[in-house]
């Protein structure tokens, strides 16, 4: 066992902006001042190493927490969100149509989207790759909320019901595991219970 906290930071609050791609969008001025929060939780006080995925949003998050510890920060694109970049803009109630599909249909594409199972495999050899690196380190995660939340559920043997669970979070939210046991769980309804 390596014996590493990793703990999954879901990207604050970010601005949905129409002709850019999802993958650049980035932060609300909201969502710039819950990052700057973040230094300040005690759960991030002892971080001994920062990995975010390539998005700006989540780079964004991540990089006051990074300046307040002094660590530089990893970039990992396979901790990107499920690649939605070729798919059509979508408004607030089609989005979340679609996204139940992706997360109840996870071998198929919708909307041009990654299949949820591939965004899933990558992002849990990346997570594997990573645990086994270390040894008996604090790993902050600054990633998304639909690659951590399918993450979790399968961590939990609860896929069937990733996109309720998926529902009960919001940005900055996070969960914990540790030799691939969920200490914090992501899905704040069934954490509170």
């Amino acid at each position: 066992m390596t014996n590493n906290i990793l703990i999954f930071l879901r990207h604050a609050e970010t601005k949905v902006e129409k002709g850019v791609k999802n993958s650049e969008w980035s932060l609300t001025t909201k969502g710039k001042l819950d990052a700057l929060k973040i230094v300040e939780s005690k759960p991030f006080d002892d971080i001994n190493i920062i990995i975010a995925s390539a998005e700006e949003k989540a780079l964004n998050t991540a990089y006051p927490l990074a300046g307040g510890l002094k660590i530089k920060i990893l970039i990992e694109a396979d901790l990107n969100e499920i690649m939605r970049d070729h798919g059509k803009f979508l408004d607030t109630q089609r989005y979340i149509i679609t996204m139940k599909q992706c997360m109840t249909n996870r071998d198929k594409s919708f909307n041009n989207w990654e299949t949820a199972n591939n965004a899933l495999e990558r992002f849990s050899n990346k997570i594997e790759e990573i645990d086994f690196k270390h040894d008996s380190k604090k790993i902050l995660i600054v990633s998304h909320g639909v690659v951590i939340n399918l993450y979790f559920a399968k961590v939990l043997g609860k896929l069937e019901d990733v996109f309720d669970r998926a529902q009960t979070n919001s940005f900055c939210d996070y969960g914990i595991i540790q030799n691939n046991n969920v200490i914090r769980d992501i899905a704040t309804k069934i954490r509170n219970h």
